[in-house]
């Protein structure tokens, strides 16, 4: 009766191994791009909104062909979440200038745009 207890036991710490080592997480699929826009000046100071713009190719931006879209905050800032592994190009509404970067999965990126060109159409 004796051996049969640490052998009970033995078997109840393998069978438990097994469970937490079965509980292991997903390998994620997705990543996140935080893009913060700034001037020489600073953040981006408008009276209405500035939209922003993510494409998966520069000719897709140049057309207005976009994966996502959104609006800077009081920082300047937008993030961009569960983004396919690829690059990506971004522009901020009123300005010429743009950016792009790689997205890794299950990476939190971050880029800074810096902008120097504002748009002709911009009054």
């Amino acid at each position: 009766m004796k051996r049969i207890i640490p052998i009970f036991l033995a078997l109840i710490l393998i069978s438990g191994a097994f469970f937490f080592f079965s509980c292991k997480g997903k390998d994620p699929l997705t990543g996140t791009l935080s893009i913060t826009a700034r001037t020489k000046e600073g953040v981006i100071t408008a009276n209405n909104p500035v939209a922003i713009y993510i494409a998966s190719s520069k000719d897709n931006l140049d057309n207005k062909i976009y994966v996502g879209s959104g609006w800077l905050d009081a920082n300047g800032s937008k993030i961009f979440r569960d983004l396919q592994p690829t690059y990506y190009w971004y522009r901020v509404d009123g300005w010429d200038d743009y950016g792009a970067a790689e997205v890794f999965a299950g990476v939190d990126a971050s880029v800074f745009l810096w902008l120097n060109t504002p748009s002709s159409s911009k009054k």
